[in-house]
């Protein structure tokens, strides 16, 4: 399992939309606890820094192609 793998499963809600995001930003901490961070909330102050889980709509989505969707054993 690849650490980005690991990460996601530790969220504990299936991200929806971020789960293929280019702006998707996961990170997680020494304790082990993960969480996504909105990369376009940078420049776009009506995004939400750190989203509720699951996403269902967002107006800052966009795809990412080569980034395949990974399972989620939630």
């Amino acid at each position: 399992m690849s650490d980005a793998t690991s990460a996601l499963a530790k969220l504990g809600a299936h991200p929806g939309l971020c789960l293929g995001c280019a702006h998707r930003l996961l990170n997680e901490t020494r304790r082990g606890t993960a969480y996504l961070r909105c990369g376009g909330a940078a420049s776009d102050d009506t995004l939400p820094r750190y989203p509720r889980l699951p996403v269902r709509e967002c107006h800052g989505f966009t795809a990412v192609e080569d980034r395949a969707p990974q399972a989620l054993d939630k």
